[in-house]
């Protein structure tokens, strides 16, 4: 598993998850969904609307809370990025459905 925390941090969220759940730069983001977080991904994982688009405000909503619970002493820069890539040689996480992560 190879680690990679993209610099600079950004201020807002809602423009990261929308890169991580379109096309990418190079069309790299292929079936994108969440695999971890603080509840069952599933229930974080944005729905698709009736125009087949996903629907973020609810996981948008979720994401803000602790930072706008901060108020004034909140980061100005809030939001980081780790990407991560499964080596060949990786198990397969029944989770991801046959795709290569890490398994536990």
């Amino acid at each position: 598993m190879i680690g990679k925390i993209t610099a600079p941090r950004g201020e807002r969220v809602e423009g990261l998850i929308r890169y991580l759940f379109g096309p990418g730069r190079r069309e790299e983001h292929t079936d994108p969904h969440i695999v971890a977080g603080w509840r069952h991904p599933a229930e974080l994982e944005p729905p698709l609307r009736a125009d087949g688009r996903r629907d973020f405000r609810r996981l948008l909503g979720l994401l803000n809370q602790p930072h706008a619970a901060m108020g004034g002493w909140g980061l100005a820069r809030p939001v980081w990025h780790c990407s991560m890539r499964a080596a060949p040689g990786d198990k397969m996480c029944p989770m991801t459905s046959g795709r290569r992560s890490p398994a536990t």
